[in-house]
């Protein structure tokens, strides 16, 4: 199928194209709006911030966010194979320290860990990605110490209507037809006229689950539907810009059992989210302006059990512990800030975050839960010359079950040491209240055994954070830059998960520390119609079995490339994304000869990459054609190391459903 669909694209079909319009003319200086008073250009952010703009999502053929992160250095990913979901660390933290947004509002609805859960966020809806590395605790809470994730949805177009449709098929590994590999599909419309505008989407992903080592019935990767829609009307003048949005997802992931006594368990895990959101931004006066955001979020994730009969192929519904549940989050957020100018070289920002969430049902111990808090912030900018930059601000928290610190405090300094070279440097103080989740969870199946822990007490978070930058070559179509970063994190009663001793149950509880530290080094290149970048990573965890193991710190290599090359004159772009993800070794407790010991485990490097060739036609159409995991990789080994310093077997770690291959087909027309 794809050597025909080569041919007959890229041979003898004419096309027209604005070179301006490709991925490899972007300037690096790119307009960034996270954390900001306003959009300004990334070279004057005082944070450290990556950006992942709409063409590499296109270019890269994605049908996912973690399709997106899993080449970028810091972040990891792990998958729950039971309840077809995944997990995500960055610069060494769980998911609970990253703070997912769309258009700056925070999202409601995490996954049985604490963290939301990525792909369940609509790829198609997204202009760009900004990712603000190190700690935002004072502009957006303590579940931000590892950074920020802000999602910046597609917007109406100034007087114009815009259609754009997009379809994805690809295979999951050797595994292709109308019920098997993905097929996405998506459709959009906006139109803006005068003073008001409308956009309105749907989308539909239907994965249709791996096999892999599984046997009859079973999938090693779950089939997994997904219809998500999004709505927005709005009115924007030269001094409002207000606007309603709408956010709906449902998705159906279906695990089928194996046929055992003439009787297979088969289970649907349901999500349904509406996210309401009514945002504006004011313009007050020549000095004043003022951002609100009010959204409302109603979710909840079923778990269905049917027995099936093999004879029969009837239905009964199966009454086991945790197989037929159902629980719901409502979430409601409140945040707004003000910006005031007052003075060329001062500015400040107060503003107020309020947040309540409310939980019940079967995965949360009987009862209604609910936990709010409120706070305001103010922080401020001074810059009294061309050299200097200093952001310093502070939080006051309140919260309905912990008593919060009076003060939270953070500080940002920029240093343009020269023309070409700046430095960065923030430290953040943190504090974060125990989740729902952590608290209340109450979750039994044939596969989990987890029990919130209603005893736990808050975090205190310290994190430093710093990072270099060199521009050795700023010319027209050609430039080249170095970033050299660092971080340290330091988290006191930080909540983990482990076994409760004698029972086989995994509960929360705190540590008495926990810390990450690390550093990158990154290169980009842009030689006219080249872009290339090189990364490397080192990581290291805090060990705390430190006083067994005589090992304080367990250290982890990535390393990243990526290359793009434009034929402006034919509209053809080509594509490479690689990613190593080093050994990464940690200690843990056994049982062996029947004594408590300390032994070191680790779990295996992997490389992965994916390419892709796009070709673009008449500005309104684009086709592209690529393969994702290259290499082929499906499992990686979870291994121990025993008392001889021989390798157990191990267990294996799911990370791949092998090579793929994927055709897109975009379209968008603006008039």
């Amino acid at each position: 199928m794809i050597k025909h669909v080569i041919a007959s694209l890229f041979i003898g079909i004419p096309c027209w194209v604005n070179a301006q319009d490709s991925l490899q003319s972007r300037q690096l200086d790119e307009v960034v709006f996270t954390g900001q008073y306003e959009p300004q250009s990334l070279s004057k952010s005082v944070y450290q911030i990556r950006t992942i703009p709409l063409e590499t999502i296109q270019v890269k053929g994605a049908t996912s966010i973690q399709d997106l992160l899993n080449t970028e250095l810091n972040f990891r990913f792990t998958q729950d194979m039971a309840l077809g979901t995944s997990s995500i660390t960055m610069n060494g933290l769980p998911g609970q320290y990253v703070k997912v947004l769309i258009d700056g509002v925070p999202v409601v609805g995490k996954s049985s860990g604490n963290e939301i859960n990525l792909n369940q966020i609509n790829i198609n809806s997204i202009e760009r990605i900004e990712i603000v590395e190190g700690p935002m605790a004072v502009t957006f809470g303590a579940d931000a110490l590892a950074g920020v994730i802000n999602i910046i949805t597609k917007k109406a177009y100034d007087n114009k209507l815009s259609v754009s449709a997009r379809i994805h098929e690809e295979t999951v590994g050797d595994e292709y037809d109308v019920g098997s590999g993905i097929h996405n599909q998506y459709v959009s419309a906006g139109y803006s006229f005068t003073k008001w505008y409308g956009k309105f989407e749907v989308g539909h992903n239907y994965f249709g689950g791996w096999t892999g080592e599984a046997t009859g019935r079973e999938k090693q990767w779950h089939p997994k539907t997904q219809w998500l829609g999004a709505g927005v009307v709005g009115y924007k003048n030269d001094k409002l810009n207000a606007y309603y949005r709408l956010d709906a997802l449902n998705e159906n992931i279906y695990n089928p059992g194996e046929f055992q006594g003439g009787q297979a368990l088969d289970q649907r895990y349901i999500t349904n989210r509406l996210m309401h959101q009514l945002q504006g931004d004011v313009i007050l006066n020549d000095k004043l302006s003022y951002n609100g955001a009010v959204s409302f979020t109603n979710y909840f994730r079923k778990t269905q059990s049917v027995n099936v009969d093999e004879e029969t192929g009837n239905e009964t519904l199966s009454l086991g512990d945790g197989q037929q549940d159902k629980t719901t989050f409502l979430g409601v957020t409140a945040r707004g800030t003000f910006q005031y100018k007052l003075a060329p070289t001062l500015s400040i920002q107060p503003g107020y975050d309020v947040n309540v969430e409310r939980g019940e049902g079967g995965r949360l111990m009987e009862g209604t839960h609910t936990i709010s808090d409120a706070a305001v912030f103010l922080s401020g900018e001074y810059i009294p010359n061309k050299i200097i930059s200093i952001r310093p601000g502070f939080r006051t928290i309140y919260n309905s079950q912990y008593d919060a610190p009076p003060i939270v405090p953070s500080v940002n300094i920029k240093l343009n040491l020269s023309d070409k070279t700046d430095l960065r440097v923030s430290y953040g103080w943190g504090f974060r209240a125990p989740a729902l989740r952590e608290l209340y969870f109450d979750f039994f199946d044939a596969s989990h055994a987890i029990e919130g822990n209603p005893d736990l007490e808050p975090e205190y978070s310290n994190s430093f954070n710093g990072s270099f930058t060199w521009k050795s070559i700023t010319k027209e179509k050609r430039s080249l830059q170095h970033v050299l970063t660092g971080f340290y994190n330091l988290v006191d009663n930080m909540i983990t998960t482990g076994l409760r001793s004698g029972t086989g149950v995994t509960t929360y509880f705190n540590v008495a520390h926990f810390k990450t530290q690390g550093t990158t080094l990154t290169t980009k290149l842009q030689y006219t119609n080249l872009n290339a970048s090189v990364g490397f990573s080192y990581t290291g965890r805090y060990n705390e079995f430190e006083e067994e193991s005589d090992v304080a710190f367990t250290w982890s290599p990535e390393a990243n490339a990526t290359v793009g090359y434009t034929f402006a004159n034919i509209g053809l772009s080509t594509n490479l994304y690689y990613k190593y993800t080093g050994k990464f070794p940690y200690y843990e407790t056994a049982t062996v000869a029947g004594q408590e010991v300390v032994r070191q485990a680790f779990i295996d490097p992997f490389h992965w990459m994916d390419v892709s060739v796009q070709k673009k036609f008449m500005k309104s159409f684009d086709v592209t054609l690529g393969v994702h995991n290259l290499f082929n990789v499906v499992n990686i080994q979870n291994s121990t190391l025993n008392t001889g310093n021989s390798h157990s077997d191990g267990v294996a770690r799911p990370v791949g459903y092998g090579r793929s291959f994927f055709l897109t087909l975009n379209f968008q027309l603006i008039r």
